[in-house]
């Protein structure tokens, strides 16, 4: 059996993987003495091979773990080895499962041949039955995926408070699940308001975006072109960068919807409340309002919704779907 575990949401697809690993260990071999991680990045072909061959010791299966394979390993043979001892019929006692954190389009460092040998096992790990890719949460799942954190660590939190938790840390569910256990610590069987979690929460707002933001509502193409390219040459993954600019452009949505609906008086934490935004979001936003037209932004944010479709689901080179995003503009 082989399992693909894999995909930017590198917090839900661990978890899933210590999943798989306790219910080896309670269904199979309570010893754990059959199971054997394996590091991909410096990973050699006859090791992965004697690791997935060897029978399984007092037990029926044997469970062999290997992360980071496809995204790390630079060695020249060691993709199309792998690929050709899972042909082998001598692994069916075996549990194989692959884990890795985004993958994707290989990158402009690497050669062609070794993008080619990449993509091969990356697209036959794909096929497997038990494949499983870890996306992004949207913003629905995500604040459904903090309330039932929360619920399962005791902790009751009020529904503005849950979208501005989800507003400060974003789809880093590392940090957020830490933000939740210093939270549940807390609260002490209090509910969580929006002024606690303002308070406790430390905050991953990205004055990058903000400029990157700015940049587009000023028509400063070659800016916004070279602070997107500073992102990713820095190591910002795609997906990353696109939920980011994403979050701002929805934001800015809001904030313009709520102004021309009720004018602008309200106080920053009444708009806090409202919109379930932190007040520094909420004044870097309202400077930013004027540079836009609400027919405008909501153009933006529909070509961010496309982009990210295609993305996921095209070979087209990120970094062409930002800068065309950029020049239409």
């Amino acid at each position: 059996m082989i399992i693909f575990l894999y995909g930017p949401d590198t917090f839900r697809s661990h978890r899933k993987l210590e999943e798989l690993k306790a219910k080896f260990i309670k269904e199979v071999d309570k010893s754990a003495l059959n199971i054997e991680i394996l590091d991909g990045v410096d990973l050699e072909p006859a090791e992965f091979e004697k690791a997935v061959s060897t029978p399984p010791f007092l037990a029926k299966k044997r469970l062999v773990i290997i992360k980071n394979l496809i995204t790390k390993n630079k060695g020249q043979k060691i993709q199309k080895e792998i690929l050709t001892t899972l042909e082998k019929p001598n692994l069916t006692d075996t549990i194989i499962i692959f884990w890795e954190g985004e993958v994707g389009t290989p990158t402009k460092s690497r050669s062609k041949t070794a993008g080619q040998r990449s993509q091969s096992l990356l697209n036959r790990l794909k096929q497997e039955k038990y494949a499983q890719e870890f996306n992004l949460l949207t913003e629905s799942e995500l604040q459904r995926f903090i309330q039932a954190e929360t619920k399962n660590q005791g902790i009751k939190i009020e529904s503005p408070a849950i979208r501005l938790l989800a507003n400060l840390v974003g789809n880093d569910l590392w940090q957020l699940n830490n933000e939740i256990q210093k939270l549940s610590a807390f609260a002490k069987n209090q509910p969580i308001t929006t002024t606690q979690i303002a308070e406790l929460v430390k905050t991953k707002i990205d004055e990058n975006i903000f400029n990157l933001t700015d940049a587009l509502g000023q028509k400063n193409k070659s800016l916004a072109l070279k602070l997107v390219a500073d992102q990713l040459a820095n190591g910002m993954m795609p997906t990353e960068l696109l939920s980011k600019i994403t979050w701002q452009f929805k934001n800015l949505l809001l904030v313009k919807d709520f102004v021309q609906e009720n004018g602008q008086g309200y106080p920053p934490s009444r708009l806090t409340y409202q919109l379930g935004l932190h007040p520094f979001v909420i004044k870097k936003t309202m400077s930013q309002v004027s540079q836009h037209q609400l027919p405008t932004l909501k153009k933006i944010y529909r070509q961010l919704l496309k982009i990210d479709r295609q993305i996921k689901t095209s070979q087209i080179n990120p970094e062409v779907l930002f800068d065309l995003l950029i020049v239409k503009d």
